[in-house]
């Protein structure tokens, strides 16, 4: 039997990472598909700007959804955030089984964002 810290680094040798820097580089020119999977009670705290919130609990019954809907592709990078990086690993590694071929979890998660002194919204996009 494993405990949640190894599945977690389970799923990281699976999946990408991206540290928050590489991500406020990204985000300064381009539009990225972000996701917060993050509970509702955390995100009032504030998500990353451009951000969609799923939570995790949902995210495999309603990813297709929201791709569909937001014209986005199986092939196209998806970021996942989550408070520390690990619920995001783990939603991560379950978008790659469902066929999405470049999920990236944030490492550090909104805290690492927040902590570095990126900016914060709490104009939340629900899907």
């Amino acid at each position: 039997m494993i405990n949640a810290q190894q599945l977690v680094l389970n799923a990281l040798t699976e999946v990408d990472e991206i540290s928050v820097n590489n991500l406020a580089l990204l985000t300064q020119n381009n539009r990225v598909n972000l996701l917060d999977i993050r509970e509702s009670e955390e995100v009032e705290q504030g998500v990353i700007p451009g951000s969609i919130w799923i939570p995790r609990g949902l995210l495999e019954f309603q990813i297709l959804s929201l791709v569909d809907q937001l014209n986005w592709d199986v092939n196209d990078e998806i970021y996942i955030c989550c408070r520390s990086g690990n619920r995001s690993a783990l939603a991560a590694k379950s978008l790659l089984e469902m066929g999405f071929n470049k999920p990236v979890s944030v490492a550090g998660g909104f805290t690492a964002w927040r902590d570095s002194g990126y900016s914060v919204t709490t104009d939340i996009l629900h899907f």
